[in-house]
């Protein structure tokens, strides 16, 4: 299933971290797609897409939608905050075969869904209730292009996307009780600088560090 990590110009501090966590514990080919091309070297199996000059938040929405719409009908997204701490590979594989469900809009791969008010289906599958909040939660997820592409309207910034909270829609949110993604949200909006590591390993916290200069212990 084709993989795409979405970034931002000023995120682009990130991107070292986000490659070296995903391609020791991921390892796919995947697209990255942003604006200006990162200064920093890309892995071998990064594939680079410009959306062309970003123009700001509200147009997130709007620059991204163009993209999306030419993705085949599944794909898994994910951004560049995404700091991967444990991938079940044998549970990743068993949720790209189940995601072909034409009612599911999104199935999540990390425990978001089940923050939430949901009901366990058969003691593996799990469904967020139709009126639970962040069905477009952006963690993540294998996604239905045609409810992305729904929801994914012009203007709209990122966390007006997400704050949609799309209600009885006739679309499932589903997940499993047992996710495949353990990670951190790298950073929050407010200091994307102050790094979440967070439950990560030593060797890989040392890592990181080796990569963030401006981290001073």
């Amino acid at each position: 299933m084709k993989i795409i990590v979405t970034t931002s110009d000023k995120y682009h501090h990130l991107l070292p971290i986000f490659f070296y966590l995903y391609n020791k514990y991921w390892g796919e080919p995947f697209e990255l797609v942003g604006h200006a091309k990162p200064e920093c070297e890309l892995p071998a199996n990064c594939t680079w897409v410009s959306l062309g000059e970003q123009t700001g938040p509200k147009d997130w929405c709007t620059q991204l939608r163009p993209y999306f719409e030419q993705q085949p009908d599944w794909f898994v997204w994910m951004m560049e905050d995404t700091f991967i701490k444990f991938l079940n590979r044998y549970s990743l594989g068993m949720c790209c075969m189940d995601a072909v469900d034409a009612k599911a809009g999104r199935y999540d791969l990390t425990g978001d869904v089940k923050k939430r008010e949901h009901t366990n289906i058969d003691g593996v599958q799990i469904v967020a209730h139709p009126e639970s909040r962040y069905r477009l939660s952006t963690q993540p997820s294998i996604w239905n292009k045609t409810f992305l592409l729904q929801y994914l309207t012009p203007g709209l910034s990122p966390w007006d996307f997400e704050t949609q909270d799309p209600k009885n829609d006739g679309w499932l949110i589903m997940g499993w009780d047992n996710p495949p993604v353990t990670h951190n949200e790298g950073v929050r909006r407010f200091d994307i600088y102050k790094l979440n590591l967070e439950g990560m390993s030593d060797e890989d916290i040392a890592h990181i560090k080796s990569l963030a200069p401006w981290m001073t212990n």
